[in-house]
């Protein structure tokens, strides 16, 4: 008998490095003094991590940890050129969709190939006619 693994601490755990992620976006600049918290960019960058979530019971084996580093690794590129690399304020507004987008792309390949990956495919779970 083999041992099925428990991929969903590593998913919580990329849930949790999504929104440290999302608060490194959203604190920017105000002029020299300090920082400002950005509710908008955060929620927009951590909605990819909150969207994941909702796939942790759905999708198993390493589909799970696979999109979720995925995603992370995606959306830290994102992150890393548009708040550290480019900052401009985020006039181009990129920042709110790019993110939510990459996530719906990842999820559903994920999903569409990851969730049958425990089910045999010779018809012998089909209801009879």
């Amino acid at each position: 008998m083999t041992q099925a693994h428990d991929y969903r601490p590593a998913a919580y755990l990329i849930v949790l490095l999504g929104l440290g992620e999302a608060a490194a976006a959203s604190l920017v600049p105000y002029y020299h003094v300090g920082y400002l918290l950005e509710p908008g960019i955060l929620l927009a960058v951590l909605m990819p991590f909150l969207l994941y979530g909702l796939f942790i019971e759905s999708l198993r084996g390493p589909w799970l940890p696979g999109s979720g580093l995925v995603l992370l690794a995606a959306n830290l590129l994102f992150v890393a050129w548009e708040r550290f690399l480019h900052y401009n304020g985020y006039a181009d507004d990129r920042i709110y969709w790019v993110p939510t987008a990459s996530a719906v792309i990842v999820l559903a390949i994920a999903y569409w190939q990851g969730r049958g990956a425990d089910q045999p495919d010779d018809g012998a779970t089909q209801a009879p006619h």
